[in-house]
C-alpha cells in the first residue's frame, strides 16, 4: 500500500499572500514590539506604508500607542487577548483588536494583531473616550467647588454653613464618581507577578470589617489549601475582591442569619490558548445568602452604570470585569439555586476565574 504523499510546507511567499488577502487589517509584531509586517487593510488604516513600518515599534504607527500593549500580553500569556480601540483613521470610530500568539513551530516570535472596523460606515460610540473626556472636563471645577464649600462651611455659621456642608459632602461624591470614571477609562496596566490569593483574601476580610453593618455578618472560608500561586496584581486583585466582598454586604443589610462564604479552589474549566495547549484556572467565589439579582438584571449587570442599588453608580463591576480581562481571567455573576417556598434565590455568588502559576506549589503556610 502507498502511503499518502505529505503536503508540501507553506512557502513564505505564499503565507504572506494569505495575510495580505485578508479583509481585516492585520499587523505582524516581533518580541521587541516592533513591526514586522502589515497587510494593504493595515497599510489603508494606519496611513503609512509597509515599507515604511517594518522594523519600526509597533506605537510609532499613528493612533496605535496602545496597541503594542495588547500584543504584548498575547505573547507573554501566549492567549488571544482582545481590546477595543479609537480607529487610527477616525477617533470617533471604534475597531475591536484581537491579538494571538504568533508561533514558530515551539517558539512564540511575536504576536498577530486583527483590528476590525464597523462596517458600512457605522459609528459606534466609544465609551472608553468620553468616559475619559467627561472626567477631565469636570475634574478642574469640580475641585474649585468643593474648595470653595469647604472654606465656606468653615467659616459660615447657621443654616449657611449646613448648606454648604451639604455641598462639600455632595462634591467630594462626585470626585469620587469621576475617579471611578478614570479607571474604567485608563488602561487597566498590571504589575504581574505569583500572588497567595488566600493572602489577598485574607486583606480584604480585615479591609472589609470597616463596611458598616459587616459586625453582625458570618464570614465562612472555605479555602483550598493546596491552590498554587495565581499570576496577577496583587493590588488590583484586592480591589476587585473587596468590591464583590461590599456587594455582598450591601445585599446582606436586614437578611436574618447573613452569611457570606469565601471560597477558593481549583477550577473544573481549562483556559485555551491559540495554541491549543490549555492553562489550568484558580476559582474564586464570594457567595452570600441575600435576596438575589433580579433576572432582567443579570444581563446588564457589567453595563456602566446599571445597578440596583439607591446611591451605586454601576461602574464597580464594569471595573472589575476590566482588571480582571487583563489578567486573562474572566468574572461571572450568577444567582445561586433556589430557595425557601417562594422559589427565590438563595442568594448570589460572583466568581473569578484567574490562570495559575504553571509547576507553582502553594504559597508560604500552605499544604
Amino acid at each position: 500500500m502507498v502511503a499518502p504523499e505529505k503536503p508540501l510546507p507553506l512557502s513564505a511567499a505564499l503565507a504572506r499572500a494569505a495575510v495580505d488577502s485578508i479583509g481585516d487589517a492585520v499587523v505582524l509584531v516581533g518580541v521587541e514590539g516592533e513591526v514586522l509586517h502589515l497587510n494593504p487593510p493595515a497599510e489603508e488604516l494606519f496611513g503609512r506604508s509597509k515599507d515604511w513600518a517594518v522594523g519600526q515599534l509597533v506605537r510609532a504607527l499613528p493612533g496605535a500607542d496602545r496597541l503594542g500593549g495588547v500584543a504584548e500580553r498575547a505573547r507573554l500569556s501566549q492567549e488571544l487577548q482582545a481590546s477595543f480601540l479609537p480607529s487610527p483613521a477616525d477617533r470617533s470610530v471604534t475597531v475591536s483588536v484581537e491579538a494571538s500568539p504568533l508561533f514558530d513551530g515551539s517558539s512564540c516570535v511575536g504576536a498577530v494583531v486583527v483590528l476590525r472596523t464597523p462596517h458600512g460606515g457605522e459609528r459606534t460610540l466609544d465609551f472608553e473616550a468620553l468616559a475619559a473626556g467627561l472626567a477631565h472636563e469636570i475634574k478642574n471645577p469640580l475641585a474649585g467647588l468643593q474648595g470653595s464649600a469647604e472654606l465656606l462651611a468653615r467659616e459660615a455659621e447657621g443654616s449657611a454653613r449646613e448648606y454648604a456642608q451639604v455641598i462639600a459632602r455632595e462634591a467630594r461624591r462626585v470626585d469620587g464618581l469621576v475617579r471611578e470614571l478614570l479607571d474604567l477609562a485608563r488602561p487597566a496596566a498590571l504589575q504581574s507577578a505569583p500572588v497567595d490569593i488566600h493572602q489577598v483574601l485574607g486583606d480584604v476580610q480585615v479591609l472589609a470589617r470597616g463596611v458598616p453593618g459587616a459586625d453582625g455578618v458570618t464570614i465562612i472560608e472555605r479555602f483550598d489549601p493546596s491552590l498554587p500561586f495565581v499570576t496577577g496584581d496583587d493590588e488590583k486583585l484586592t480591589q476587585v475582591i473587596l468590591n464583590l466582598v461590599r456587594n455582598a454586604l450591601d445585599a446582606l443589610v436586614g437578611r436574618p442569619n447573613p452569611q457570606l462564604t469565601l471560597e477558593t479552589a481549583v477550577a473544573s474549566q481549562r483556559l485555551r490558548s491559540a495554541s491549543g495547549r490549555t492553562r489550568p484556572l484558580a476559582r474564586v467565589s464570594v457567595k452570600d445568602n441575600g435576596p438575589g439579582i433580579p433576572e432582567a438584571m443579570l444581563p446588564r449587570l457589567f453595563t456602566p452604570f446599571a445597578t440596583t442599588k439607591p446611591h451605586g453608580t454601576g461602574l464597580g463591576l464594569a471595573i472589575s470585569r476590566r482588571i480582571i480581562d487583563a489578567h486573562g481571567g474572566r468574572i461571572e455573576v450568577r444567582n445561586r439555586s433556589p430557595g425557601g417556598l417562594d422559589g427565590s434565590a438563595s442568594g448570589c455568588e460572583a466568581s473569578l476565574y484567574l490562570p495559575l502559576e504553571v509547576g507553582a506549589k502553594a504559597g508560604p503556610g500552605l499544604a
